[in-house]
């Protein structure tokens, strides 16, 4: 029996047993009939349709599934290749030019995704000072590792040996981690971080690495008022904005704020270095708050704010700071200039109950055309010398151990580099020292300091 057949019987049947009371005419009959095929016909024709879309998808899915199939084969082919030659996509691209971490090594991921990074730095020094043995000093070997698994995950690592660890003779080294956190990326304005993080107070302690510094010794305030390397464990925000101020588009604004176990009953009137906290446990139950906000409103030019507070001790005292610092860059002059002061809440009498201190510093880079072709520039894309003077201060409250009043430390210090490489520095300097009191850093000797570093 035909489609057509079957359709006119049904039809049939349908409209005898459900035609309307004034339905009588055969005319009437043969018009419900007729509507009903060509709605019959539309709905098989929509049905047609449908199932030709569903088969050109389904072509289209078998297109893509075999193409994704042959991308695999493709890379497992070439992994296999890699394993069989043993070799790996390495390329070094420059100290602080990875996607994450600061090594300038990377070695990317075979199957596509993620990347890790590896470098550091290394410094040695020569110090020759009155009153003290002159001595070579293999200070620091630094070891970065960062890891890019995802576009919004990263990794930063930074593991520091000094003075050739604690297995060296006299037991004098040590090895310890300056940073280890996690960053999981959600906007430019807001990111979390969490991890053993380097605490973002002042400009200093979070460019320290020697290959970047034109100063073999820290500035007072970096190593007495604020402990640098200062890492503490934590966790919190950071981001940056760039608000547009009428026809003025060139500002930078970035901050970090981060919750960390804070600093403890370490310190003494000769300085806060003791009082860095445990990566493992709070000395209390109170959580410190640190951050730091720059603006940048040119390329080189940056101004900033930090600020921390919290307890100490069990019994609620707090340690609070506020710091200020700046980078002013006009052709081949650098300006750097960094002031802190930290207010303790005192326990007792023989507690130091504040700490401050600032430097200021002038860099001056140049380079002599004529020692192009000497052993100084001879290879080198652009070497360059630079002059450096720096003066800085520490002041520290007294706590009463020698009732001779509060310890003060100034120091004048002239240098001059050689950078044959951005990242590679020979550096040699001479410090005028004074204090009052007792001594926080060098006291009244004045000396001579050398050192090379490098930065890989």
């Amino acid at each position: 029996m035909s489609r057509v057949s079957l359709f006119a019987g049904i039809c049939f049947i349908t409209v005898f047993f459900s035609l309307p009371a004034g339905a009588e005419t055969i005319e009437d009959i043969k018009a419900t009939m007729e509507e009903m095929k060509r709605d019959y016909e539309t709905r098989i024709k929509g049905l047609e349709e449908r199932i030709e879309t569903l088969s050109g998808q389904q072509q289209e899915n078998s297109a893509k599934i075999e193409d994704i199939a042959t991308q695999h084969e493709a890379q497992a082919a070439a992994m296999e290749q890699k394993i069989d030659a043993k070799t790996l996509d390495v390329e070094y691209v420059g100290r602080g030019n990875a996607p994450v971490g600061k090594g300038g090594l990377v070695i990317g991921n075979p199957f596509g995704f993620g990347n890790v990074s590896v470098g550091g730095y290394a410094d040695v020094e020569y110090g020759d000072f009155e009153k003290t043995n002159s001595t070579f000093n293999q200070h620091r070997w630094i070891i970065n590792i960062g890891a890019f698994p995802h576009e919004r995950l990263r990794f930063t690592s930074e593991l520091e040996i000094e003075y050739g660890g604690p297995n060296v003779p006299n037991a004098d080294g040590e090895i310890k981690v300056e940073q280890a956190y996690m960053d999981f990326l959600i906007n430019d304005a807001v990111n979390v971080r969490a991890g053993a993080l380097l605490v973002p107070f002042g400009r200093y302690n979070l460019y320290h690495d020697s290959d970047l510094q034109n100063l073999t010794e820290r500035p007072i305030v970096a190593r007495d008022v604020i402990p640098t390397t200062w890492t503490e464990a934590g966790a919190g925000i950071f981001g940056g904005f760039n608000p547009v101020l009428g026809s003025y588009e060139d500002l930078n604004l970035n901050y970090e704020l981060y919750m960390v176990n804070g600093l403890d009953t370490g310190f003494s009137d000769t300085g806060l270095s003791g009082a860095r906290a445990s990566l493992k446990t709070d000395n209390n139950d109170d959580k410190a708050v640190v951050g730091r906000v720059a603006a940048s409103p040119w390329l080189n030019q940056e101004v900033g704010v930090s600020g921390y507070w919290g307890e100490y001790d069990t019994a609620g005292h707090a340690i609070a700071g506020v710091g200020v610092d700046s980078l002013v860059t006009i052709g081949p002059l650098e300006w750097i200039n960094e002031y802190a002061y930290f207010g303790v809440e005192q326990g007792s009498s023989d507690v130091a109950n504040f700490f401050q201190g600032a430097y200021s510093q002038l860099n001056y880079d140049f380079w002599f055309k004529c020692l192009d072709n000497s052993f100084l520039g001879r290879g080198f894309k652009d070497p360059k010398m630079t002059l450096v003077g720096r003066y800085d201060w520490g002041l520290i409250s007294d706590d009463s151990d020698a009732s001779r009043g509060n310890n003060k430390e100034d120091r004048w210090t002239l240098g001059f580099n050689y950078r044959p490489v951005d990242n590679f520095v020979y550096k040699l300097e001479y410090q005028w020292n004074q204090t009052s009191n007792e001594a926080l850093e060098r006291g009244d000797n004045n000396g001579f300091l050398t050192s090379m570093a490098i930065g890989f």
